[in-house]
């Protein structure tokens, strides 16, 4: 009887961290997406949201678009700067964080039960 290693024998069993690294780097470059263009009514509607949550505190769910990729953050508006083009939040966790009006991609309310 034969005795094989079976699938041993094909997988890698070293591999160099520079290849890892840009493995790993490949595969960052190849799930980016690109900024979607927003159309007037779009932004006009992301603008009425975010101030009536500055002035009435209610919570919005902010999708954010940074370097090809999307994040979704439930959260309120703080602060409104328009000099610096910037709008700060504060999340569920109180915690806060500013971001780029730039960067916001979409607005959605959130709906209070």
């Amino acid at each position: 009887m034969i005795r094989d290693r079976g699938t041993k024998k094909w997988t890698a069993s070293f591999m160099m961290p520079e290849h890892i690294r840009e493995l790993k780097k490949m595969m960052n470059e190849a799930n980016k997406q690109p900024r979607p263009v927003l159309d007037e009514m779009e932004i006009e509607e992301m603008e009425r949201l975010l101030q009536k949550s500055l002035m009435q505190g209610t919570l919005l769910q902010v999708t954010t678009w940074k370097g090809g990729f999307f994040n979704k953050k439930v959260c309120q508006v703080v602060q409104i700067d328009l000099v610096a083009k910037t709008i700060a939040f504060q999340d569920e966790l109180q915690s806060k964080f500013k971001t780029p009006y730039f960067n916001i991609t979409s607005v959605t309310e959130m709906n209070s039960y």
